[in-house]
């Protein structure tokens, strides 16, 4: 293909549907696909050089394909319909992942990616955050706009230095207890 050798591509705002011609760029190591219909990642399977992926704001429910892209290290996936997360737990290199207004009650799935320091899951219908526990290299962590009472969890997190929790019903906030914490309820 023309584009073979091609490493970065940002098709936001196009109105984009069908990403299978982007099968053949198995070189690109970033690629932001941003404010699209997009709802079928299959073609993207091929992609096995993807380091950052943007697909916020697009139709995605299924993310089975995420699950073989073992070099990615920023995933952003917000405003999407996303409710399961088990293709994710196989990504050990995250270090950043934004699954904000989705559809996700359960996050034990997240449990394998210590290597995240960055997590965006507000606006979310979130209940239990104790799955996070794992995460011991977190520093931001966004929960707010969710259903979380009890945050005893964040005392767990080494690393935490900023945790955005507001509008939830919580009871007895508890903030992290590492040194510069900032939270805000």
């Amino acid at each position: 293909s023309t584009f073979s050798l091609l490493r970065e591509l940002v098709l936001d705002h196009n109105q984009v549907t069908d990403i299978k011609p982007l099968e053949s760029l198995t070189n690109l190591q970033r690629l932001h696909l941003r404010n699209n219909q997009i709802s079928d990642l299959s073609p993207l399977a091929t992609l096995e050089q993807l380091e950052s992926l943007a697909l916020q704001n697009n139709q995605i429910t299924d993310l089975s394909t995420l699950s073989s892209l073992k070099k990615l290290t920023e995933v952003y996936l917000g405003w999407n319909q996303i409710s399961d997360l088990t293709p994710l737990s196989s990504l050990e290199q995250l270090t950043t992942l934004t699954l904000n207004h989705n559809e996700i009650v359960d996050i034990s799935q997240l449990s394998p990616l210590t290597s995240l320091k960055q997590l965006d899951l507000s606006s979310n219908q979130i209940e239990n955050i104790e799955p996070l526990v794992s995460l011991v290299n977190l520093e931001e962590l966004y929960l707010n706009r969710n259903q979380i009472i009890e945050t005893g969890a964040l005392r767990q997190m080494p690393n935490l230095s900023e945790v955005y929790i507001y509008n939830n019903p919580v009871e007895n906030f508890i903030c992290p207890t590492t040194q510069d914490a900032l939270c805000f309820l």
